[in-house]
C-alpha cells in the first residue's frame, strides 16, 4: 500500500482510519471465522463439523456478528453490492464448497495464529495467517474470482510467513460470482504456482526492499509529520482509486 500510494497509507495505518466496510470483505471474513471454527476443533478431533451444524452457524450467528463487527469499527454502514440476504447466500456456498472438497485432507494444529519476523526493521513485521500444519502453512483468500497466481501482496505475505515458521506456505483461493454464487476453488493442487516457498535469495531480496520501503516510511513522516497529507505520487491509479475507501478526501480527488 505505501509503494502504492503514501496517502492511502497515512490514512490507514498512521491516522488508523476504517474505511467504509464492503460487500466482499465482510462476505470473506464471515467465511473464514466459519472456516477457523472447524479447524479450531479440529486440532484435537481430528474431524470436521457436520457441513448442517457448520452452515447453520455461518447463517445464524458467524455473518450477522462479522457484519456488525465491521459496522461498529468503521462507525459506518455497510456498502452493499447486491444485499445483506445475497451476500451472505454467496458466503454460505463458498463455505460449502470448501468445506466439502478442501477441508477433509487437511489437519490442522493451530489456527488465527500471530507471527513476527524479524527484518532489520524498527519494529518487526507481524502477521496472522489462518492456518498452521506439519509441513506448511495456509492462508485462505476469498474473492469475487479465484485466482491461480498469488498477488503481489500475497507473495510478500508468504515470505513473512516463510521467515516466521520457516515452512511453504499455500494460498487457497475460494471465488463466487455475485450474480450466479458459480463456486471456483484453486490449491496448490489445482495450481502449484499457489504453494510459495522463496528461496534464500529472494527472501533476502525482500528484506532488503522491505528496508527501503521502511527508510521512505520515515523519510515521509519527517517531511510530512503525521497529520500533513502525505503525496499520492502525483497519479490516479485507475483501478486502485476506485477501490479505496479515502477517496473522497484525497487531494488527488477532491475536485
Amino acid at each position: 500500500m505505501l509503494q502504492r500510494c503514501p496517502h492511502q497509507f497515512q490514512q490507514r495505518y498512521i491516522k488508523k482510519r476504517k474505511a467504509r466496510p464492503a460487500e466482499a470483505p465482510v462476505t470473506g471474513s464471515a467465511v473464514h471465522d466459519a472456516i477457523e471454527r472447524n479447524y479450531r476443533q479440529k486440532i484435537e478431533s481430528h474431524e470436521d463439523l457436520p457441513i448442517v451444524d457448520l452452515l447453520d452457524y455461518y447463517a445464524e450467528e458467524g455473518f450477522p456478528k462479522t457484519a456488525l463487527a465491521e459496522q461498529e469499527q468503521a462507525g459506518e454502514s455497510i456498502l452493499w453490492d447486491t444485499s445483506p440476504d445475497a451476500a451472505r447466500a454467496r458466503g454460505r456456498v463458498m463455505l460449502s464448497e470448501y468445506h466439502g472438497t478442501v477441508a477433509p485432507r487437511i489437519q490442522p494444529i493451530e489456527v488465527e495464529l500471530k507471527v513476527s519476523a524479524d527484518f532489520g526493521l524498527a519494529v518487526p513485521i507481524e502477521g496472522r495467517f489462518d492456518v498452521d500444519r506439519t509441513n506448511s502453512v495456509i492462508d485462505v483468500k476469498t474473492g469475487k474470482q479465484a485466482v491461480k497466481k498469488p498477488k503481489e501482496d500475497w507473495r510478500i505475505q508468504g515470505a513473512v510467513y516463510a521467515k516466521a515458521r520457516n515452512k511453504p506456505v499455500e494460498f487457497h483461493s475460494i471465488g463466487a460470482s455475485p450474480k450466479t454464487h458459480n463456486v471456483t476453488i484453486v490449491t496448490p493442487l489445482e495450481s502449484e504456482n499457489l504453494l510459495v516457498h522463496p528461496t534464500v535469495q529472494q527472501r533476502e531480496e525482500l528484506a532488503r526492499s522491505l528496508r527501503s520501503l521502511s527508510n521512505w516510511a520515515c523519510l515521509l513522516m519527517a517531511m510530512y509529520g503525521p497529520d500533513e497529507d502525505w503525496p499520492t505520487l502525483g497519479t490516479f491509479h485507475q483501478w486502485s482509486c476506485s477501490y479505496c475507501g479515502f477517496r473522497n478526501n484525497c487531494p488527488a480527488w477532491k475536485e
